[in-house]
């Protein structure tokens, strides 16, 4: 009996044992859960929410509008559209090839479009968003709407188009906007979070894009189960870009642009039959003609011809500020704010007179005649020669085994430095270049603004050349010559100059005091205190104030017949040889400047400033194979001139 309790005892004590092992282990495992609790609900609560936010929530950078960039009166040469666009999270669709079909019913998408964007998602991580569309109709919006039920993964988000009001009237100088490209993306990761974002390519749209860009929201969309937005949870909203205002004046640059194209012709409507018949029959003008122009010229022979080449500058003398800025032919920056197509972009790279250059700041040329101002300052400044100092012009200049023609055959007998300006006299430059060296010419042109990059805020702004000793031994590795110093003197050999370069100078004499720089914006066109002396003796600057007031008011001036009346004007005409005419052109019949395929024809260049007494504008001009100087671009920069200070009294 006593050895059954005993068993029973030893029973009853694993039992209680194995009691207290369990139970120890249960209030273990609660303790455990306790702790653990208290480590999610309250050490790490934060972040476990946030992990539960993203479960439930789509996070998104939303996009600011623009800046705006307005002229001097304010009115608009870029805004924004507000647009709906449609965006696709292919993480959210169960199946992107039959959701791209399902969307192509309703908006239309071609078979390229559809693997571009399939290509893109397995490229990307999840939840990244892809454009779609950026400009929605109503009629989409609307049947997008209805489907939404089987649209796994769509959402539309407000946006904003870029809006060129003006169209091609300044796209060279706002330039354009466009998506997202590779490059782009590859210098800053963060870009492709912002889905539909379009950054500046060039112009203002560029320099400033950060600044116009503005700043980005957030937003929250509480999505379902199957991905569709339940509600919208802005957490920051954007901030519109800044505003930029420029000191261009839309009516002058309409003006300048539309007396640049004219040049010397007669204006005639493209979808005139006539015009349709010759250009049928000439393949040579159709390439040449410009997309979306309307008018085409009638020139002096009766021949159709496209709208002329080349750029205009006009600029206060005082402030600097660009009033009119022209470079043709010109683009429509509205192409470049939607999907641009490969057959669009083509005609645009692929035209022969290449309306995406902007000429103003990157089209090179020699600067012919007008450059004769900076070698006859610099003579005058070196003491080589003074005003009084005569040569005699019999129509070529011997220099060694080589005669330097002069564009005058019989040439100009007796001038000194102001008639040779007026007359543009090149054997008078020749020799006094060699007199004043290569070196002096360099450092007077530079002052005057030639070979210096004005930094006016356009992108892709050339030097230019204005060669000494040294440049050639470091550009071409060989001793400069002095046969090039006397080519040098009339503008030609290696030198070249941009045509806002040209303004400059043209500006700089007429100011007469300071170092006038270029510039575009508004508010830094404002103080003119900032530009240095122009550092040339007032007795030089006013013999050159003569000499080109000469080349107008002057009985044998090469631009006598195009004085500013009521206003006066000084000037200088430049006529730049593109290519001799040849024997074999000359055996046809051949000469006439204007008888010649377009690109062998002459530069025709001129600079100016007025009025004459107090100067407030300086111009240039170049009509890329405009013939003369004197003939086709004077007239030009007159009736520019005299548009632009006529308004002062309105």
């Amino acid at each position: 009996m006593a050895k059954k309790r005993k068993e029973i005892q030893e029973v009853a004590n694993q039992i209680s044992r194995r009691m207290l092992f369990v139970g120890g282990l249960q209030i273990s495992f609660g303790l455990i859960l306790v702790g653990r609790l208290y480590q999610l609900q309250i050490l790490h609560s934060d972040a476990y929410l946030k992990l539960s936010d993203k479960n439930q929530f789509d996070h998104r950078l939303v996009m600011a509008p623009r800046g705006r960039i307005l002229d001097s009166k304010n009115r608009l040469l870029a805004g924004n559209s507000e647009v709906f666009e449609l965006i696709v999270i292919p993480a959210r669709a169960q199946n992107l090839q039959k959701l791209l079909s399902n969307i192509d019913m309703i908006i239309g998408l071609s078979q390229e479009e559809i693997k571009d964007i399939i290509d893109i998602a397995k490229n990307q991580p999840d939840f990244l968003e892809i454009s779609i569309k950026s400009d929605l109709t109503q009629r989409e919006l609307s049947h997008l709407a209805i489907r939404s039920a089987i649209l796994e993964g769509v959402l539309f988000q407000k946006n904003f188009n870029r809006i060129y009001p003006q169209g091609k009237l300044l796209s060279h100088v706002t330039g354009y906007v466009s998506g997202i490209t590779a490059n782009e993306i590859e210098q800053n990761r963060n870009l492709r979070r912002l889905v539909g974002l379009k950054t500046g390519k060039a112009g203002l749209e560029k320099t400033l894009d950060e600044s116009l860009r503005g700043i980005v929201g957030e937003e929250r969309i509480e999505v379902n189960s199957r991905g569709k937005p339940v509600r919208f949870i802005s957490d920051r909203t954007p901030k519109q870009g800044s505003d930029s205002q420029l000191t261009i004046d839309i009516d002058i640059q309409s003006y300048a642009v539309d007396r640049l194209k004219q040049g010397n012709s007669e204006q005639v409507e493209l979808s005139d039959s006539a015009v349709q018949e010759a250009i049928t029959k000439n393949d040579a003008l159709k390439a040449h003609i410009n997309i979306g122009e309307t008018m085409i010229l009638k020139d002096s022979k009766s021949r159709y011809v496209p709208p002329e080449t080349g750029a205009v500058v006009l600029m206060d003398v005082e402030t600097g500020g660009v009033v009119a800025m022209v470079s043709s032919p010109a683009y429509d920056p509205n192409l470049f704010a939607g999907r641009l197509s490969n057959r669009a972009w083509q005609n645009i790279n692929d035209h022969p007179r290449v309306p995406l250059l902007n000429r103003v700041v990157a089209g090179l040329y020699s600067p012919g005649s007008t450059f004769k101002m900076a070698v006859y300052a610099a003579a005058l400044e070196a003491g080589v020669i003074s005003s009084d100092t005569s040569y005699i012009c019999n129509g070529f200049f011997e220099f060694g085994d080589r005669n330097f023609y002069c564009w005058q055959e019989k040439g100009h007998g007796k001038v000194n430095g102001r008639q040779a300006i007026a007359q543009s006299c090149d054997v008078y430059f020749y020799q006094i270049a060699l007199k004043t060296g290569i070196d002096r010419i360099q450092n007077m042109a530079n002052r005057m603004g030639l070979g210096i990059i004005t930094d006016v805020g356009i992108p892709g702004e050339k030097l230019g050349i204005i060669p000494n000793r040294q440049w050639k031994k470091n550009n071409r590795g060989t001793v400069w010559t002095p046969g090039e110093t006397v080519i040098a003197g009339i503008g030609q050999g290696f030198v070249l100059t941009t045509p806002i370069q040209l303004a400059v100078m043209a500006a700089r004499i007429g100011n007469g005091r300071k170092a006038v720089k270029a510039k575009l914006l508004s508010e830094h066109a404002k103080n003119s205190d900032e530009f240095q002396s122009l550092n040339i003796s007032g007795t030089v600057l006013k013999e050159i104030q003569r000499s080109m007031r000469s080349v107008v008011a002057g009985g044998r001036g090469t631009a006598r017949n195009y004085d500013l009346k009521g206003y006066g004007m000084a000037g200088k005409t430049g006529t730049v040889q593109v290519k001799r005419i040849s024997k074999a052109e000359r055996d046809e019949g051949i000469i006439d400047n204007t008888d010649r395929r377009w690109k062998d024809r002459d530069h025709a260049l001129f600079v100016a400033y007025a009025p004459y007494e107090k100067p407030k504008y300086a111009i240039s001009v170049i009509v890329e194979h405009g013939g003369s100087g004197s003939s086709m671009a004077a007239p030009i920069a007159r009736d520019i001139l005299k548009f632009a200070l006529d308004r002062q009294s309105i």
